[in-house]
């Protein structure tokens, strides 16, 4: 409201920092907060603690340098998965970047959207643990940050029944919850 993070405080709304009007998407976690901005050509990145005011603003990203068509961010503990799709000559790709809560780069991907990878879609990704979980059209993917670079360490097949790129994912207390269309189905791995 009026280029400002507001947040509902002890005694009525709070300021917690500036942002641009009309310019900012933004993304809440448990503990932190992640938020972009675009404005004529230029993009940058801020986080934000959920407990403090303040925004640590001017994040390094690798930023894509095609048009940002959409965004989405799946927070775990200290890190955010920040996944973006950008279409660039004719086609459309999607980035993963892993980031810290200080901001900082851990690793980054990306791959053609539909490529049936686990990066193929933006959305069906839940965190846990470090790792992502990823829905595909071939069931489930695994990926972990491992030497600088976020890779698929396993795949399970087993759960294609179950899920395909376009569902959602969620860490319920009796598994992971798959969200489809018109339905809630629980995996559980043993």
């Amino acid at each position: 409201v009026g280029g400002g993070l507001w947040r509902d405080g002890t005694y009525g709304p709070e300021r917690w920092g500036d942002v641009l009007q009309g310019q900012t998407r933004l993304f809440v976690g448990p503990r932190f907060g992640l938020g972009f901005h675009r404005a004529a050509g230029l993009r940058g990145a801020f986080l934000f603690s959920v407990e403090r005011k303040g925004l640590r603003d001017g994040l390094a990203l690798p930023w894509p340098s095609g048009q940002l068509l959409d965004a989405e961010a799946v927070f775990d503990g200290d890190t955010v998965w920040l996944l973006l799709a950008e279409e660039i000559g004719g086609r459309t790709v999607h980035h993963a970047v892993l980031l810290r809560a200080d901001g900082a780069v851990r690793a980054s991907a990306r791959a053609d959207a539909g490529d049936g990878s686990w990066l193929g879609s933006l959305r069906g990704k839940c965190a846990v643990g470090g790792a992502l979980f990823c829905a595909t059209d071939a069931g489930l993917t695994r990926v972990e940050h491992r030497q600088g670079r976020l890779e698929a360490v396993r795949e399970f097949p087993d759960a294609e029944p179950f899920v395909d790129a376009g569902c959602g994912l969620l860490l319920s207390r009796e598994g992971l919850t798959v969200v489809g269309a018109q339905d809630l189905t629980v995996l559980r791995m043993n």
